[in-house]
């Protein structure tokens, strides 16, 4: 089984799910070994280096790490899409609007990935990183949600289930991307075309795990045991919490893909952000060489 190394956010849930499924029915596909990145610096080097197999980034860093200059740079794919991102800008108690950020401090990650969405929603409302807020680089989703309880800023993207925790705790959601861009692609899985070619079986073992425990936690039937394994997979939080946090990630308005294909007007968000942060002209052709489903269940 391919190890996979991800951001501690939705597709770790989902992946939690997957180990649920696997207790109550051995038949269940194997479920990957997940190791944690810090940041979306060190998901780039493990994805170019090959450290781990397979790497969940968002498709913003896909692109990113595709012109990077490194040997394996053209080598990387993605062999299915995750989720649309869950992402709400949340904001501390007493910010009501994104104008309410002007002269704030506002983390990301780093400049990539989700942090293009971000300050393209703060642009359109009139703020620019620099003149009207600062910027501070706080890490991976996780981290950023506990920065954020502690006081280190102001405002930041958090996505499932970090965004109905904050909620719980008295923060408020300044709006969603999705909302405001028109569509987002969030998590990619991310691979070597010559490990794929070499590991079709573990490639498409993984996947069937992950949609197969996506199913698994959208059937009814299994609703009590997902609410269960989910609550113990949070942070500390009480039922109430833990139920919205199911019907945010399961319920009829998740942004997972049933199927692993990317939607796009998802994908032309991203790549439009790309192209006006970067100079460049990546089109949904220039994506499509750098996306293999035949790993898909």
């Amino acid at each position: 089984m391919a190890d996979v190394a991800l951001f501690r956010d939705a597709t770790e849930m989902l992946f939690t799910m997957a180990d649920t499924r696997r207790r109550t029915d051995p038949a269940a596909p194997p479920v990957p070994r997940r190791i944690f990145v810090k940041d979306a610096d060190e998901a780039h080097r493990f994805a170019l280096d090959g450290t781990y197999p397979l790497v969940g980034m968002s498709l913003d860093d896909l692109l990113v790490c595709a012109r990077m200059d490194h040997p394996n740079a053209a080598k990387l794919v993605a062999i299915a899409g995750v989720h649309r991102g869950f992402l709400d800008l949340m904001g501390r108690p007493g910010i009501t609007d994104i104008a309410g950020l002007k002269g704030k401090r506002v983390a990301v990650d780093t400049d990539t990935g989700y942090a293009r969405a971000l300050f393209e929603i703060l642009r359109r409302n009139g703020l620019a990183a620099g003149r009207d807020y600062e910027v501070v680089y706080a890490g991976a989703t996780n981290l950023r949600f506990e920065k954020l309880l502690a006081g280190d800023f102001d405002a930041t993207l958090l996505g499932a289930p970090f965004t109905r925790l904050a909620l719980a705790g008295g923060f408020r959601s300044l709006g969603t991307v999705i909302a405001a861009l028109g569509g987002y692609q969030a998590v990619v899985l991310v691979a070597q075309t010559p490990w794929l070619a070499q590991n079709l079986a573990a490639a498409r073992s993984v996947t069937a795990a992950l949609y197969g425990a996506l199913a698994w936690a959208r059937d009814p039937a299994n609703a009590a045991a997902v609410g269960t394994a989910l609550h113990a997979a949070l942070p500390p939080c009480d039922a109430a919490t833990a139920a919205a946090v199911t019907t945010d990630l399961f319920g009829p308005t998740s942004e997972f893909l049933a199927d692993g294909r990317m939607q796009p007007q998802d994908t032309e968000v991203v790549l439009r952000l790309f192209n006006a942060a970067g100079g460049t002209a990546l089109t949904p052709a220039d994506l499509a060489h750098m996306t293999d489903l035949r790993f898909l269940p």
